[in-house]
């Protein structure tokens, strides 16, 4: 990969220039460089091992056989690069699957056969919605390490769902209310956004909602 071997490249330049005066443009522009670079490699968050970046690179520069044919050294990378995502998956979905099990045991919480965990509360009274039906609602979305990603009550919006076309954690959670309750529901991953996350959701992220159902409103309200 030309950009990857770009980014060892530069990422020397930058380690080299830190040591010395930037005495004309083309130190100016070395460093500009490494800086540039350095900053994008850092944000890939990779476990680099400095000591063979910097092997590899004079490997090149000194016209000495590399480690790797072209061929291997793409497929080093794409394995070392899913090696590291798996890692970090594992991490993410025991963090999820660790916090359901504690949370499960606090006072309050109940469980739904499918695994989704709500707290109630406010309770409300009436009728409680269906899959065909329309609800308006406030919520506050998070994820299990407390980052919040939506929240309704901040725009002044409440928002009009279809039941049928939502997660299936809220199609299994917002059934259980009446109108003007307000719950906490605690979805897995699995019936939330996945093993693939979603915008600033991550991957196997526990959902974390408060909820409160304004109105209900059935499709057959409007038949004549």
């Amino acid at each position: 990969m030309k950009y990857i071997l770009g980014i060892f490249f530069c990422l020397a330049i930058s380690s080299q220039s830190q040591a010395q005066a930037l005495s004309n443009a083309n130190d100016s522009l070395s460093y500009a460089l490494g800086q540039d670079l350095g900053s994008y490699i850092k944000r890939m968050d990779l476990p680099i091992n400095k000591a063979k970046l910097l092997q590899a690179i004079g490997d090149v520069l000194e016209g000495k056989d590399p480690l790797f044919k072209d061929e291997d050294r793409e497929q080093v990378i794409r394995d070392g690069l899913q090696k590291i995502q798996d890692e970090k998956n594992a991490g993410l979905k025991k963090s999820a699957e660790d916090f359901l099990t504690k949370n499960k045991s606090k006072a309050g919480v109940k469980v739904t056969p499918e695994g989704v965990q709500y707290e109630v509360l406010k309770e409300g009274t009436g009728l409680n919605p269906s899959l065909t039906d329309t609800v308006k609602v406030h919520y506050i979305g998070k994820v299990h390490t407390g980052e919040t990603f939506d929240n309704s009550y901040e725009r002044g919006e409440p928002l009009d769902l279809q039941l049928d076309n939502v997660i299936e954690g809220w199609k299994i959670g917002i059934p259980l209310m009446k109108k003007g309750a307000k719950y906490r529901f605690f979805i897995p991953y699995n019936l939330g956004y996945g093993e693939r996350g979603s915008g600033p959701i991550p991957p196997y992220s526990t959902l974390i909602f408060d909820v409160e159902l304004l109105d209900i409103k059935s499709p057959n309200e409007n038949a004549i």
